[in-house]
């Protein structure tokens, strides 16, 4: 009887490991959405569209590019801030994101082939930084890599996140 019950405690705990436990990878950090997102195309650079929730980039023929910058109103909080990538709505060509803060390169990203999930990290010269003391407005540029690329995201759900923490 005894080994019974040590067998059978075995097994469900076994059977209980391989469960699927909740994601807790971001508990306790803060996700971060932008508030802004302004396309620019190449062609007109001091005329951008109207604020749009959906975004993206995608040059056309070598020329005609389209970039996209946004806005991240990222409150005080402590530990590292790191930006990420993720859901894209459509993709094509290379799929290949760079990230610029002002005129630094900090970042590229390579979307999946679906859209659906995380970009692979290619480059990260600068993705993560310490969260600030007070609120304060972060802002970005992404540009596309490769010619007839074309990549967007929905801000409010997808795309590039800033994740405090």
């Amino acid at each position: 009887m005894k080994f019974t019950l040590i067998a059978a405690i075995s097994i469900l705990s076994t059977i209980v490991s391989g469960l699927a436990l909740p994601d807790i990878s971001r508990h306790g950090t803060v996700v971060i959405h932008p508030s802004i997102g302004l396309l620019v195309k190449e062609d007109f650079p001091a005329a951008p569209l109207p604020p749009t929730k959906i975004v993206g980039v995608s040059p056309r023929n070598g020329a005609h590019a389209v970039r996209t910058f946004l806005r991240f109103p990222v409150p005080a909080c402590t530990g590292k801030c790191t930006i990420s990538f993720s859901d894209a709505i459509v993709t094509s060509g290379s799929r290949t994101l760079q990230l610029f803060s002002g005129s630094i390169h900090i970042g590229t990203f390579l979307v999946p082939l679906t859209g659906v999930g995380p970009a692979i990290v290619v480059n990260d010269l600068g993705l993560t930084s310490p969260c600030p003391a007070t609120t304060t407005n972060r802002d970005y540029e992404v540009r596309p890599v490769g010619n007839d690329d074309i990549v967007t995201w929905d801000i409010t759900k997808g795309g590039f996140i800033i994740t405090c923490g």
